[in-house]
Formats: structure tokens, C-alpha cells, sequence
């Protein structure tokens, strides 16, 4: 391969080059760096690896400069795990901040080395809590987060898995979901599941010694089941393991226990149920509506408990809520459409409901969020885009008038929630362009008198003509 210009050195020299890629034979003679001024789209040569040094310790230092280069040591490090604490912590707790600290400062004491997975760890913490700017995360984000799936694979050949990469991968799968990478979000989702399986997290939890590290460790066995269930949302598959029906205790969820993450953890046990309805049984099954009945009353005693707290929960700061809405809407939508003439009155029972939890979507927009930017959750977005585009283009929910003030109020939340995460403000692009075809087609008013339905994954794909 050649370059298209001299380098750098024999342009200063006036001497000719042979435009060699990546040495020219003067540079490599005298044995000095050869630099080219190519273009910012000519394809370059990344670093390689020397192969030999790829040694768990020579990694592990590695990691270790990594986390001083990109967080700092000392205080810098203690204000990066501080932030991590209080916004991604308040409503995804699979570290525990005393074990982590705990771990941090032993570490250190006893071997004054950090070992590497407890450095991927802190990187990721790190990572999750990168934000993007306008809309865009900036190219050293990427390049971190390139970085740290590199670093997750070479530990993973190396045989590394313990409870800090589980903890480390499930990070970035928030990462890949909240950014709308969605195709990596469902890979890794199924990989860290098989990560999960190798390292038996059950018999873990069942030798740790203290309180705080089998919490820990059941916190992660929900997060493991959650974030799956989510990234099969947003792909439209159904979830990586097809796990089967909820067992009888969760058909029983009148009296799930209140404490936010479990209950997080039941609403994404339901959701699985509802993906593997849509889309891992036969139309048979779907048409006969008998299991469909069962999700929607399991999703309806669910969310009733919702509505036992003093305070209902914000739109933008409970995800549980927003997963079981995200559940509901898309059970009711299957249902909403199904074509059999014995079953009109299950259709306009869920055309009514659909209607309801629309309207109960929208009226909790009309609030400011209660949280500050940074600790918005990132399992809401669906649920706000779904509710908005069924709003919008389903006649029967809207009741063929003006959907503009009951749409507002979630594209307002969807505003809110693209500061933080960029699969929120695609969301937000997205509806945006939707509104505008409509509006081209003169389907508002008076010309919009047919149903239209326009799918909720041709929209995530960037396709809004599609109907």
C-alpha cells in the first residue's frame, strides 16, 4: 500500500520517497518515525498488539494506566464513583458502593495493584455515566467505549470471569441500550447471560459471607433478566433464552414487595412473557387469546401496585413502571389488531384500555422530571415513543381528532430524556419525522378518516413511510 503524497520528512528534506506504507524506506533506514498527511477519511493503520506481551498481568497494568488516564487517580477517582453513585446507582444498583470502595482500598493495601477486572469495572462505571452533547456522543466517548469491549474480550480469552465482569458487562449493555446500539445491546445481552452461567452466580451468592454481597449478587441476577428483556424490546425478538411462561409467583404479583429494583425485575418478567407471546409461539395460539387474557390480567394486577405508593412515581424516574407500560401497550396492540369475527368484544376491550394507558402515559408528562439529567433512567424511552406513535397513528385511540396536545406532553419527556441518552433523542427525531409526513400527507383534520398503523420497529429503523 502507498500513500498518495511524500511524508513528512523527506517533503522537509526534499529528498524523493517511495510513499510507503506505513515506513518509507528513507524513514525506515534511518530509523526514524515516518509521518503522512493523509486525508481525515483516508483508511489508516491502527496499533496492533505485540502478541507475546498479551499476559493477564501485562493487561492488568494496562488497565490500570487506562483508569489514571481517562478518570485520575486519588480525588478524581473518588468524584468519578461518587457520580456513578448517585444518578446510575439510584435506579440500576448492581455495585455496591461499600463493597466496591472496600475492594478498591484492599486491593491496593495488600498488593498495591489493582486487578484488572475490578479496573475494567471502574472503567465502565465510568463510561455510563459519559453523556452526550446536542444529541451526539463525542468521538472520545466512542473511543473509550471501543476500548473497554476490547479489553472485555482479552480477559474473556483469558479465562477472567468473576463478579466485577459480569458487573462490568451488564454496564456497557446500559451503555449500548441508552445509545442505540442496539444490535451490540442484544449480543451482549445474551452474552452476559452465558458469562452469568459459567461462573454459577447462584452458588456465589450462596458462599458470600455478608449481607451487602448477597444483595449484591441478586442484583445482578435481576439486572441479568432486565437488561435482556429490554434490549429484546427495542431489537423485536423475543428474549435471548426464551426462558418460558412466568412461574406461579409471578402470576401472583398483587402483593410484589415495593423495593424498586425487584419490582423492576417482575415488570421485565413480564415483559419476556409478552415478547415470547408475540414472537416465539404460533398465530394459532396468539389468535385463540386465551394466554393473552392471562398476560394483560398479570399486567393489570401488576400495575395496580403502582398506584398503592403515597406518591405516583414521575414518568421519568420509575422504570419499572415505565417496562410494564412498555409490556402493557405492546400485549394491547397485538390484541387491538387481531382479526377474528368471535372475538369484537376482546378487540374494543383493547382499544378502550389501549386508549387509557395512552392518556395516563401523557398526563404524567405534564410534570417537570424530579431528578437531575444525569440520573434519568434509561428504560423509558419505548414507553414514551410507543404510547405517542399509537396516539398518533391508531383512529381509534385518538377518536380522530387532534392528537397534537395529547402527544406533547411525551414528546417533551422524550426532549428531557435525549440530553441523556441518544436512543431517546432518535426517538425524538424519529416521531418528529413521522408528524411531518403526516402533516405532508394532509392526514390531519378532516383527510385522516382510515386507521393507520405505523409499526413501531419500521420507525426505530429509520423507515416512516413505511405502513
Amino acid at each position: 500500500m502507498s500513500a498518495d503524497q511524500a511524508c513528512v520528512r523527506c517533503r522537509k528534506q526534499k529528498r524523493k520517497c517511495d510513499r510507503i506504507l506505513p515506513c518509507c524506506a528513507l524513514c525506515k533506514r534511518l530509523n526514524k518515525h515516518c509521518v503522512y498527511q493523509l486525508p481525515e477519511d483516508a483508511p489508516r493503520l491502527l496499533a496492533m498488539p505485540d502478541w507475546a506481551d498479551l499476559k493477564l498481568n501485562n493487561l492488568g497494568y494496562t488497565l490500570e494506566l487506562q483508569v489514571s488516564a481517562v478518570i485520575g487517580d486519588g480525588l478524581k477517582l473518588q468524584e468519578a464513583a461518587a457520580l456513578y453513585f448517585r444518578t446510575i446507582h439510584t435506579w440500576f444498583p448492581i455495585v455496591s458502593e461499600k463493597n466496591y470502595h472496600a475492594r478498591l482500598a484492599n486491593t491496593r493495601v495488600q498488593t498495591n495493584t489493582t486487578p484488572p477486572e475490578l479496573s475494567l469495572l471502574t472503567l465502565c462505571m465510568a463510561l455510563v455515566c459519559k453523556e452526550p452533547i446536542a444529541g451526539v456522543l463525542p468521538d472520545s466517548t466512542w473511543s473509550l467505549y471501543v476500548s473497554i469491549k476490547g479489553f472485555v474480550g482479552l480477559l474473556e480469552v483469558m479465562g477472567a470471569n468473576s463478579l466485577e465482569m459480569i458487573q462490568s458487562r451488564i454496564l456497557l449493555t446500559i451503555f449500548e441500550i441508552g445509545h442505540a446500539v442496539n444490535d451490540a445491546a442484544c449480543i451482549s445481552a445474551a452474552a452476559n447471560l452465558r458469562a452469568a452461567f459459567g461462573l454459577n452466580l447462584d452458588s456465589l451468592g450462596q458462599k458470600s459471607a455478608s449481607p451487602e454481597e448477597q444483595e449484591e449478587i441478586q442484583n445482578v441476577r435481576y439486572a441479568l433478566l432486565i437488561v435482556d428483556s429490554y434490549a429484546s424490546l427495542e431489537s423485536g425478538q423475543p428474549p435471548s433464552t426464551q426462558r418460558g411462561r412466568p412461574s406461579s409467583d409471578t402470576k401472583d404479583v398483587a402483593d410484589v414487595e415495593l423495593n424498586a429494583f425487584p419490582k423492576l425485575a417482575r415488570a421485565s418478567k413480564l415483559l419476556d412473557w409478552v415478547l415470547i407471546h408475540l414472537y416465539a409461539t404460533s398465530p394459532q395460539d396468539r389468535s385463540s387469546g386465551v394466554e393473552g387474557v392471562a398476560i394483560l390480567k398479570c399486567l393489570t394486577s401488576f400495575m395496580t401496585t403502582f398506584q398503592n405508593v403515597e406518591l405516583h412515581p414521575h414518568p421519568l424516574s420509575d422504570s419499572a413502571l415505565a417496562i410494564s407500560r412498555s409490556a402493557m401497550i405492546e400485549a394491547l396492540e397485538l390484541g387491538s389488531h387481531m382479526i377474528n369475527p368471535d372475538n369484537y368484544y376482546c378487540v374494543l376491550t383493547s382499544v378502550n384500555i389501549l386508549k387509557s394507558l395512552v392518556h395516563e402515559v401523557g398526563l404524567g408528562g405534564k410534570t417537570p422530571p424530579p431528578v437531575e439529567t444525569a440520573a434519568f433512567p434509561v428504560f423509558i424511552a419505548h414507553c414514551l415513543f410507543k404510547a405517542a406513535m399509537v396516539c398518533l397513528c391508531d383512529t381509534r385511540v385518538s377518536g380522530g381528532i387532534d392528537t397534537e396536545p395529547f402527544i406533547q406532553p411525551m414528546k417533551t419527556l422524550l426532549g428531557y430524556l435525549g440530553l441523556r441518552w441518544v436512543a431517546a433523542s432518535r426517538c425524538s427525531n424519529d416521531f418528529d419525522s413521522v408528524i411531518r409526513t403526516y402533516h405532508d400527507r394532509k392526514i390531519f383534520g378532516e383527510d385522516r378518516t382510515s386507521t393507520n398503523t405505523i409499526s413501531f420497529e419500521n420507525q426505530k429503523s429509520g423507515d416512516p413511510n413505511q405502513t
